[in-house]
This record gives structure tokens, C-alpha cells and sequence, in this order.
């Protein structure tokens, strides 16, 4: 049995029985014998729920569970939790969450709720840092508190906080923000940190505070509504870092089409056409969701300023270029016990519980729901991870026939971008820029460039023409904006606007011995759901789809 080791500060979730409220135990899946509770469902569910990117809706989640639990379910039907390897890992862990569960239920309901106080707003705020190292004789102690004071001194008096970081704070940090934070809710700093930001007003200068990195006063700039979670599309045009011709011609083209979105154009359709975020283009500019903590601020500051689903912004500036953004969705900050498995979840990790002795250890798989869950998950990891080896990974590498065989049927996958046999044009000008780029967003597709260009250019500076086959480096269908380079060695790239004209013709496969790492890759994913149809034709697992309709 392979050994897993997860850090014990993400393994913690401590959920008292009298803080969640009963459990529901109804059977929401049946496999075989075997039957699994609601509750389980919308514990899992839920601590899904808060990860980056996640999105399934709990009908789409279910189809993950029943996956899970038919490994489980094939893991025990072969004698897997019977080996003493699987037992020695499962005991040591349990007898670890175990101690972990034994808190203050009333020091942890305290906390949870002070957390999600500080959950309903966003502070905005900088620091100074003054370093203390631990175990620090009291001389030492006492020079780095007198010159912590001296500075909040000059602060109340009127300096500049964030010149005096700049001068004296000996955070390593403060030479690329000058003490700036930006903005933070909740668990995104240290407890002692986190508690004397949201007890300083807006404007004020903390008291002094020490925590493990020394003495800090905090400088509170701002304290906001936290408006909890946003989704946004956007359409994007980079630009680089200290090139003021670059950033204009950035702005020119973020202008040019922010001008045909305002004449009824399609968002997505720009998007996909134009957009240097290719993460999203693809998407029609939709990004995954985050808070304002999450995003760098002026990006967000204007997300979070659209005032409704499907409004859009003007032109916005960031760090990394020119932005029109679009809402998609809010989605508020939720109630206190929808909130509550991330807020204990966050707790733990952070160490903000204090132990009990007088709760009893044996009694606490029947008490505490959450400790059960967490268990149990851990006891279904280890018995998915050695089912999983056994079954497929240690297989997929070995079976080098079935490895070039697959290759064969799933060529195209191993195939790179096309190749453009063309033309290739860089605009110089905005007023023609503006208008290839309404009539290409028109065109569906359908248009001469040359011809274009010819008949609406004034002069024949306002646009250079190359010839020739081209590699796409980005995205190959976009008609518009895309990166391309020459494919002879010339090592040019297009950095304008620029559209493009030609014949796509694909690519040839790369062999199979370049692209070995992807092969395996795929093949181990195609194996994986093979596998997993083959469970649920063995065991027919059944679903009450019922029981989760209403949101938990």
C-alpha cells in the first residue's frame, strides 16, 4: 500500500454537532448493499463548492459522487481495507483528526462568528513591518518596539504611511508595493493581522500589533462592502510594461472595438475575435468567478462597480492592459450556515480553536457529523488511490501496443496548430483599423483583406502587407488580432494589429515518441472512464435526484 501524506493543517474541518444543527441521514445513493446519506453528499458538495472554478450545480456533482463511491465500493469487494498497510495509514490519521476534534465548541462558535463579521467587508490597507525574530533577547525586543512606536508616532502626525514602508518597513515585499495590501476580507492574513485591520476605522492607524514576523501598525485606507463573488467576461489587449507606443496602440484597438460593441456587436463574438486573453477568448471573454481579493484592483474595482447582469464597462486600464468588461453574474456573500463549512474549514487550517479535555474521544463519530465525514473521506482516499494504481496507472505505462494503438485513433489530439498560407497585415492607423476591424466583424467570415485595405486606406504607409506561410502561435481561429509568426527561422513577430488572409491547412502529427507524456495522459483519462462505465454496469447505482432539488 503507497502511503499518502496530506498536511495536517488542510485535513482539519471541526464542525460541532450543536453548531450544524441535525444531520440528514436519509439514503440519497445505493450501491449494492451499500448505502450513502444525504448528509454526505452536501458535506463533500459543499467543500467543493468554495474551490476556484467550481461551478457544477449539485445534480452535475452527483454524477462525481456515484464515481467516487463506486471505487470505494470495488476497493472493499476486493479486499483492499483489509490490508495492514491501508490500516496502519487509516488508524494513524483518524487517531490525528481525532485530536484535532476535540475543541471548544463555544471558543469555536465565537470565532466562526467573528469570521463571518469580518466576511461582510473588505478592507483596503497598508503595513509596516518591523522584524523580530523568535526567542529574541529582551534588548532586542525592546529596540524593535521603540522604533515600531516612533514610526506610528510620525504616522498620526501626519507623514506618509506608505513612504514611511518604503523607508524603514523590513518586509521584503515593500519595495514592489510600498506597504500596500490592497484589499482583504476575511482568513487572508494572519489572525492578530486580520483582527486589528477590521478594529482600525478607515483613515486611522493602528495600534501596534505582534504577531510572528515582528511588530506591525496597519493603515487602514478603506473598508467596503464585501459584494461576495463575481463572474465578468472581458475582452482584453495587452500591452508591455514601459512602452508607451505600445500601450497606445493598445488603446487605440481597445477603443476601436469598444466603438463596434456600442454600434450592437455581439460581446462574445469580440471576444472570441479579438481578445489577447486566450485563457478566455475561447469562452467569449467569460473568466472564472472571484472576490475582490482575489483579482488585482482595478480590474476589480470596475467589475465590481457594474451595477447589473450584462452591463458592460468602458475601456479600463490595469497593470497588464486594456479591458471593456461584462457582468455576468453576483453572487453575495452567503448566510452564516451556508457559509459555515468554510468558515470552520478556514478556522482549523488557520489554528483559531482551543482544546478540551473533557469530551469524550470515544463518543465522537456519534456526535460530530463533520469528524465523521472527514473520516470517512480520508478511509475512501486511500482505498480510491490503491484501487486506482492497481487498476490503472500502474497499467497505462506497460502496455506500450495498446499506448501507439491509441495514439493511432486519437491522432488529431497529438496534432499542433495549423499552418496559413497568405497574407498577414499590420494597421498603423486607427481610423482604418476601425473600420477593417467593422467590416471583418461583419463579414462572417466572407471578405477580401487586400481589397479592403486598398480600397479604404488614404495612404500606403497606413498598412504593411507580408506574404508567405505562417504558424499560429495562439488561437488559429480567430480571423483577427492573433499572434503569428513567419514559419521560416526569421525570428519576427507581428506585435500591431494585424488581420489575416489565407488557406489553413493542418498540421502533420507529431510522432509518437514527442508526444509520449500527452499519450499516457489521455490514455489514462480514456482508461479511468472506461473503468467507471464498467462499475456502474456492475453494480447499478441508485440516485435519489429528489432529495437534492433544494439548494443546501
Amino acid at each position: 500500500m503507497k502511503s499518502i501524506r496530506i498536511p495536517a493543517l488542510l485535513l482539519i474541518l471541526i464542525v460541532n454537532f450543536s453548531f450544524l444543527g441535525a444531520q440528514d441521514s436519509s439514503p440519497v445513493l445505493t450501491i449494492g448493499d451499500e448505502t450513502f446519506q444525504l448528509g454526505e453528499f452536501w458535506h463533500v458538495y459543499n467543500k467543493n463548492r468554495h474551490l476556484a472554478g467550481f461551478e457544477e450545480t449539485p445534480q452535475q456533482f452527483a454524477d462525481r459522487f456515484i464515481n467516487y463511491k463506486l471505487k470505494v465500493v470495488e476497493a472493499k469487494a476486493k479486499g483492499l481495507d483489509t490490508l495492514a498497510s491501508f490500516k496502519d495509514e487509516y488508524s494513524k490519521y483518524a487517531g490525528e483528526l481525532k485530536s484535532a476534534f476535540l475543541v471548544d465548541s463555544a471558543a469555536l462558535k465565537e470565532s466562526a462568528r467573528e469570521a463571518y463579521s469580518n466576511m461582510q467587508e473588505l478592507v483596503n490597507a497598508s503595513h509596516l513591518l518591523i522584524t523580530l525574530a523568535e526567542g529574541a533577547l529582551p534588548q532586542d525586543t525592546l529596540k524593535a518596539y521603540n522604533t515600531i512606536a516612533e514610526l506610528r508616532s510620525r504616522a498620526l502626525a501626519g507623514e506618509d504611511f506608505n513612504l514611511l514602508a518604503e523607508n524603514y518597513s523590513q518586509d521584503p515585499s515593500v519595495m514592489q508595493n510600498r506597504g500596500s495590501l490592497g484589499y482583504f476580507s476575511a482568513f487572508r492574513m494572519i489572525y492578530p493581522f486580520e483582527k486589528a485591520a477590521f478594529a482600525t476605522q478607515a483613515g486611522s492607524v493602528s495600534p501596534i500589533i505582534r504577531t510572528d514576523f515582528g511588530y506591525h501598525i496597519i493603515k487602514v485606507h478603506e473598508r467596503i462592502p464585501n459584494k461576495g463573488k463575481i463572474r465578468v467576461a472581458h475582452i482584453m489587449k495587452m500591452y508591455e510594461a514601459n512602452r508607451p507606443d505600445s500601450e497606445l496602440r493598445a488603446k487605440e484597438a481597445i477603443d476601436s472595438i469598444y466603438q463596434v460593441l456600442k454600434g450592437g456587436e455581439s460581446f462574445e463574438k469580440l471576444a472570441a475575435k479579438f481578445s489577447d486573453d486566450k485563457n478566455s477568448s475561447d469562452r467569449g471573454g467569460e473568466m472564472y468567478p472571484f472576490t475582490m481579493a482575489e483579482m488585482y484592483p482595478d480590474f476589480a474595482l470596475a467589475a465590481f462597480n457594474l451595477e447589473s447582469d450584462g452591463e458592460v464597462s468602458e475601456p479600463v486600464k490595469t497593470t497588464y492592459g486594456w479591458h471593456i468588461i461584462k457582468r455576468i453574474e453576483l453572487t453575495p456573500v452567503g448566510g452564516f450556515e451556508d457559509e459555515l463549512p468554510y468558515i470552520t474549514n478556514m478556522l482549523s487550517r488557520h489554528g483559531r480553536v482551543e482544546s478540551v479535555s473533557d469530551m469524550k474521544a470515544q463518543n465522537l463519530a456519534l456526535d460530530n457529523p463533520a469528524y465523521r465525514y472527514l473520516v470517512n473521506e480520508y478511509y475512501d482516499g486511500l482505498l480510491i488511490f490503491e484501487i486506482s494504481d492497481r487498476e490503472i496507472w500502474q497499467n497505462v505505462g506497460k502496455d506500450t501496443l495498446a499506448l501507439q494503438e491509441y495514439y493511432r485513433d486519437n491522432i488529431r489530439e497529438f496534432t499542433p496548430a495549423p499552418l496559413m498560407t497568405g497574407t498577414v497585415c499590420e494597421i498603423f492607423d486607427d481610423r482604418l483599423f476601425r473600420k477593417v476591424l467593422k467590416i471583418v466583424a461583419n463579414s462572417e467570415g466572407s471578405y477580401n483583406l487586400v481589397q479592403i485595405l486598398k480600397q479604404n486606406a488614404r495612404k500606403p504607409e497606413q498598412f504593411k502587407l507580408d506574404e508567405g506561410e505562417f504558424a499560429f502561435v495562439l488561437n488559429a481561429p480567430n480571423p483577427v488580432e492573433v499572434a503569428v509568426l513567419p514559419a521560416s527561422s526569421v525570428l519576427k513577430q507581428y506585435k500591431g494589429p494585424l488581420f489575416w488572409q489565407g488557406e489553413v491547412r493542418e498540421s502533420e502529427p507529431l510522432p509518437y515518441s514527442e508526444s509520449l507524456g500527452q499519450v499516457m495522459s489521455s490514455y489514462q483519462q480514456y482508461k479511468e472512464q472506461e473503468w467507471v462505465e464498467a462499475l456502474r454496469e456492475k453494480y447499478q447505482p441508485r440516485f435519489n435526484y429528489d432529495l437534492i432539488k433544494r439548494k443546501r
